[in-house]
């Protein structure tokens, strides 16, 4: 039973903030109390649906960004066959004018009757022929092999591959490694590991060098540079794609420092480790 003292109470509460909306005052008390409510309720009704939807959420933000990342390494190979196919267009219209400029036998009446004539339908290799399209499958890094070897990964991939065939590895659109078959499972070879190496391309301005990339002591170079390579600190390097073991383009890292060599130069490169183990990444086959 409410008493009399607290129903009298709430009645002239009641009744303040009806006269409080009526005469119009400043303060409008009821009106806080109703917007408090509403903002409570909205509040909880939000983290309601955070806390159900956070896991959909991430899951197609995950998914989002694995396609943006698919979409960066196409782009770069649909770049570099550009490339490559400007540079066949540039050398036979080079060629086309050579020929108008040269005699043809016929003209000069010459007769070599043991000679060999290129048929006019002869290609000219080019490195747009060297270059086939790649595919781009999403997998999963579950462990290290050993737990003394930190440079050596299981990745779970369920596409099947050629034995001998070795796979491209890349995480946060630049490489992470490459992937070879051993006892029946995908083995990623990371930074350090001394079997994993590939072809790459040092761009310094408009002139590019290529070389391979080596593991000694741990630390990771760009071997096999041409001796007159004038590469200086801070150019970036990429893969080259000439190996068909990533795709061109990606991007590897930069130039630390350079040693001349007898024969060729040596570069120190740059990497930018993640800070922790990914535990999905990209694999790059081609054909």
């Amino acid at each position: 039973m409410i008493s009399r003292r607290v129903l009298l109470v709430l009645i002239a509460i009641f009744g303040m903030l009806y006269w409080l909306n009526i005469k119009g005052s400043s303060s409008f008390i009821s009106d806080k109390i109703r917007i408090f409510v509403l903002t409570t309720k909205d509040n909880l009704v939000f983290a309601y649906q955070k806390h159900f939807n956070q896991a959909r959420l991430l899951e197609e933000n995950r998914k989002q960004l694995k396609a943006y990342e698919n979409l960066k390494l196409a782009y770069a190979n649909l770049s570099a066959r550009s490339e490559a196919l400007a540079l066949e267009l540039d050398d036979l219209q080079q060629l086309e004018k050579s020929n108008l400029d040269t005699p043809s036998l016929e003209n000069l009446n010459l007769k070599m009757p043991n000679s060999q004539v290129c048929p006019p339908s002869a290609k000219i290799t080019n490195p747009a022929y060297l270059l086939p399209t790649p595919t781009f499958t999403p997998a999963r890094i579950y462990g290290f092999i050993s737990m003394d070897n930190p440079y050596r990964v299981l990745v779970d991939i369920h596409k099947p591959h050629p034995k001998d065939k070795i796979l491209g590895m890349v995480a946060f659109n630049q490489v992470l490694g490459t992937i070879i078959q051993k006892d029946g499972r995908f083995v990623g070879l990371l930074y350090g590991d001394k079997q994993m190496s590939y072809s790459v391309v040092a761009k310094s301005g408009q002139k590019v060098y290529y070389g391979f990339v080596r593991n000694e002591n741990f630390k990771t170079y760009v071997d096999f540079l041409p001796s007159y390579a004038t590469l200086k600190v801070g150019d970036p390097v990429f893969t080259s794609g000439l190996d068909h073991i990533f795709s061109p383009n990606i991007y590897v890292g930069t130039v630390a420092s350079i040693e001349n060599r007898y024969l060729y130069k040596k570069a120190l490169l740059n990497i930018k480790r993640p800070q922790n183990m990914p535990f999905e990444a990209i694999v790059v086959a081609v054909p």
